[in-house]
């Protein structure tokens, strides 16, 4: 009976430990999306580029921005959200209209201090197959009122 247990603990600690070398495929895109970058077009409106992001079954269909909002809250402190903005084409205009003027829910407006940014490639349809389980780009940082660095 020992001897059983210690096989199935064996057994057990073997498929543990090969389980994430057997995670599941490959993303569709190892690489982001080369050459980011992100400015701000207008005081209210910023803007991104990359280029086409090509693998060995083509190109992307769709790519992601991600954009993380900073704002300091009217009461005092400060909070952060997340959206995406999905786009067919290498660019993409953020209208900071966007994103709301309330982010707390207090009914006191807030201020948007600055906008995180970055953009990976997507594959659809849907989610099967890691197709949009892809590497994101290095992010930019546009400062709302400044200027956007990396």
């Amino acid at each position: 009976m020992r001897q059983l247990a210690v096989a199935v603990l064996s057994l057990i600690a073997a498929v543990l430990f090969a389980a994430p070398g057997s995670a599941g495929p490959t993303p569709r895109f190892a690489d982001p999306p080369p050459n980011f970058t992100c400015s701000l077009l207008t005081a209210d409106t910023i803007e991104c580029h990359w280029d086409v992001l090509v693998d060995a079954n083509g190109q992307a269909t769709k790519y992601s921005v991600d954009a993380v909002a900073n704002f300091d809250l009217a009461g005092g402190g400060t909070q952060s959200a997340d959206f995406d903005f999905g786009t067919p084409v290498t660019s993409v205009t953020i209208p900071l209209s966007s994103f709301p003027t309330d982010i707390n829910g207090d009914t006191v407006p807030d201020t948007l201090v600055s906008v995180v940014l970055r953009v990976k490639g997507l594959a659809p349809p849907g989610k099967r197959e890691f197709n949009q389980h892809n590497a994101f780009s290095g992010t930019v940082t546009c400062a709302i009122g400044g200027t956007c660095a990396p």
